[in-house]
């Protein structure tokens, strides 16, 4: 992978650290936005800015391991720094990224108002539209071509999905409770079957991310990494 690996790495990380600067910083909503907006839970309450804050940690993470830790499909020649991104990309980093991209604009296909109305055009740039939004399943899909990664056992890795998201799901609906307001409006639409349908199908769909991170991992390096685990 070497030093262009290296500065891909970089450039994301950079990339997704000053999208969450201007996220929390640099935007100005309308007032007539900020008085339907809901503010329990900030910035937080949102799935996106908990990819944004992954995927940043994320390709951190990997351009420390690039300069300090190894890249080696030899597991016992693999530094603990490795190991540690190896299972953050399998797991959370590779699923979220892809459902964030593949969720938020399904439905903004299908309609708009149920994810990202026009007010947001006057005041949220498209760029940071695209870091938050497409971004994610780019930089997955660039680091899954160019570096082989050790993925878990399906088991384990498919609990470490279905927490993370079984986390956020609480977090949401607790949302909901405490401030009588869905984070999303396609949620307020739907009535509580509805709701229960919804979110049962994006989980499923979490879940075949992580089997598709899998398979992709498998059919472009499993036999260099077969190989390797024989050494």
């Amino acid at each position: 992978m070497g030093l262009v690996g290296a500065l891909i790495h970089l450039i994301l990380a950079i990339h997704y650290g000053y999208g969450i600067h201007v996220y929390l910083f640099g935007l100005h909503p309308p007032e007539e936005f900020l008085k339907h907006r809901v503010p329990f839970g900030g910035p937080f309450k949102y799935l996106t800015f908990w990819d944004m804050l992954v995927q940043f940690a994320y390709f951190t993470l990997a351009f420390i391991n690039d300069i300090a830790g190894s890249n080696t499909a030899i597991y016992k020649n693999q530094t603990k720094l490795q190991r540690l991104r190896d299972f953050a990309f399998s797991t959370v980093v590779f699923a979220c990224g892809v459902f964030v991209t593949v969720s938020f604009w399904g439905i903004y296909a299908v309609d708009r108002n149920l994810i990202f109305p026009p007010i947001f055009d006057s005041w949220f740039p498209c760029w940071l539209n695209h870091n938050i939004h497409t971004t994610p399943l780019v930089g997955v899909s660039l680091e899954l071509y160019m570096v082989p990664h050790s993925f878990p056992k399906r088991q384990t890795g498919l609990f470490a999905v279905a927490s993370f998201y079984l986390t956020y799901l609480v977090w949401v609906c607790y949302i909901a409770y405490a401030s009588g307001h869905w984070v999303y409006p396609i949620l307020a639409h739907l009535p509580v079957g509805g709701r229960v349908v919804f979110i049962s199908l994006m989980s499923v769909l979490a879940s075949l991310f992580y089997l598709l991170g899998e398979g992709m991992n498998n059919r472009i390096w499993g036999t260099q990494i077969k190989a390797h685990k024989m050494d």
